[in-house]
C-alpha cells in the first residue's frame, strides 16, 4: 500500500479542497446561525469534531482581535479628535480674553 492510500496527489488535492469548502460553509453557518455545539457541527458538515473546535477557536480569536483593534482604531481617532476640540476651545478662550482685554485697554 503506498502512501498515498492508492490515490494520485490530484485526488489528495480535490479531497482537501472539498474539506476547505466544507470549513469555509461551516464557519459562516456559525457566524449565521451560531448555538449549535461543536459536535452537531461536525455531524452537520462531515468534519472532525476536534477540527470544528480548533477552527471555531480560531475563527473567534480573530474575529475579537479584528474587533481590538478596531476599537484601538477608533480610541486613537476619538483622542486626536479630542484633543483638536480642547485645543480649538482653548485657542477660542483666549482669543476672546485677548479681545476683552484690548477692549479693557481702549475703554479705561
Amino acid at each position: 500500500m503506498s502512501v498515498w492510500g492508492g490515490k494520485s496527489l490530484e485526488e489528495w488535492e480535490e479531497i482537501w479542497r472539498l474539506e476547505r469548502l466544507r470549513e469555509d460553509e461551516m464557519l459562516a453557518f456559525v457566524d449565521e446561525v451560531g448555538g449549535l455545539t461543536q459536535k452537531a457541527l461536525a455531524a452537520k458538515f462531515n468534519l472532525r469534531p476536534g477540527r470544528v473546535s480548533l477552527l471555531v477557536r480560531r475563527h473567534v480569536e480573530a474575529q475579537e482581535r479584528k474587533r481590538m483593534l478596531d476599537e484601538i482604531k477608533r480610541l486613537k481617532a476619538n483622542t486626536f479628535t479630542a484633543i483638536a476640540e480642547k485645543l480649538w476651545m482653548d485657542l477660542g478662550w483666549l482669543a476672546m480674553e485677548l479681545e476683552k482685554r484690548r477692549v479693557d485697554r481702549q475703554g479705561g
